[in-house]
């Protein structure tokens, strides 16, 4: 039996890959908006789309050629990929920065292009490793010897992102970690215990300031809003600006707070607001639409997989995903505090769209290999 050859940009999803430019490039247009005002004279973009085309274009491409990788050779590099996401968060932990929008927390590296934050690629290598380390003991993954090292696995890239002051990104891996574990068909009881677990350590941190200043204060507004009414301006005028566009919006660079600047940083966590002041109730269910079809794509992708290693690759980028959407809007919302969650290729930031971009080269790898196996069955020598 001999497997037929596919050309360079043959058995490539097209659906996953255009879902994800329509999504940039909508995202794009949002930014534009969102800093257009700022505009010095004679400048035509500013930095945030110059940073988000530099690296659209160059995910994509990156995608592409991972997609032409073969997903159980980068599995098997986990070690490789491990140790360098590793590295370079230990780099970051002494020589990180902190742009003036998020003073507390030194995640980046200044690449003069644009501020990269290793957190995310972090994620991509995670996802990666975690795939390979539950497949491993996939036949006794119930059994507590395998769940302590899987749960040892887990906390090491949050205990490292936490070490550089972000909370936010903490929370995703978190997510992405049980999710994972969710799809590898760990038992039921083993979830009842852990979140048990972090209810109690969530707890015991508040009780003992361990959660304390900024970090404890956006919690407490979402309770006490009328008390934390500075803490929740970005919130607060967001869902202003949402709502003012009703159901069309007041139309592309002419709503009155984007274009007044009255919703701080609405290029990054607050793309939403833009979203819904100039395109309306249907250009937000628009963004909500895309990322969401996005997610299933990834997901149908992982349930087609030819084993195991590439369904749970796609499981947990189709994990990181959603827990990204979910908390970006939530934010938006004000139902869970700013944490400093951008929406998935919607929101300024090139190492976050250039990372996502990564991972989707994984999912495109994982599409073309799974289905080009299945046609090779078709073909005999």
């Amino acid at each position: 039996m001999e497997q037929k050859r596919i050309g360079f940009f043959g058995g490539l999803n097209f659906v996953t890959l255009i879902t994800a430019l329509i999504a940039s490039a909508y995202g794009l247009s949002l930014v534009y908006s969102a800093t257009f005002s700022n505009l010095s004279d004679g400048k035509i973009i500013s930095s945030d789309v110059r940073s988000m085309l530099v690296s659209v274009t160059g995910g994509v491409i990156i995608a592409v050629i991972v997609s032409n990788i073969d997903y159980e050779i980068i599995s098997k590099l986990w070690p490789l990929i491990a140790a360098g996401c590793v590295g370079l968060m230990i780099f970051t932990f002494f020589f990180g920065v902190a742009p003036s929008a998020r003073q507390d927390a030194k995640s980046w590296l200044d690449l003069k292009i644009f501020y990269f934050q290793p957190s995310e690629l972090l994620k991509v290598g995670f996802i990666i490793s975690f795939s390979y380390h539950l497949d491993m003991v996939k036949d006794k993954i119930n059994r507590i010897k395998s769940i302590i090292p899987l749960v040892i696995h887990g906390a090491i890239p949050i205990l490292l992102v936490l070490a550089t002051g972000d909370a936010g990104s903490a929370l995703i891996f978190m997510i992405i970690f049980i999710g994972m574990l969710f799809f590898a068909k760990v038992n039921i009881g083993y979830f009842v215990a852990g979140i048990c677990a972090i209810v109690v350590g969530f707890a015991t941190a508040w009780k003992l300031n361990i959660i304390n200043g900024l970090q404890r204060e956006r919690i407490t507004a979402l309770f006490y809003p009328e008390q934390y009414q500075d803490t929740l301006y970005q919130q607060t005028n967001a869902k202003i600006a949402m709502g003012s566009g009703g159901w069309f919006g007041q139309g592309y660079l002419n709503g009155s707070m984007t274009q007044g600047g009255a919703v701080p940083e609405n290029q990054n966590d607050m793309i939403l607001s833009v979203a819904g002041e100039e395109f309306g109730y249907i250009g937000t269910l628009a963004v909500i639409s895309i990322l969401l079809i996005l997610v299933l794509r990834v997901l149908f992708t992982g349930l087609r997989a030819r084993d195991n290693v590439g369904y749970l690759m796609c499981s947990g980028i189709a994990v990181m995903l959603f827990a990204q959407i979910l908390i970006n809007i939530g934010m938006e919302l004000s139902l869970l505090p700013c944490i400093g969650i951008t929406l998935p290729l919607f929101s300024a930031g090139g190492s976050s769209s250039l990372c996502i971009y990564l991972a989707l080269g994984i999912e495109l790898s994982v599409y073309r290999y799974s289905k080009s196996q299945r046609k090779s069955l078709f073909y005999t020598t």
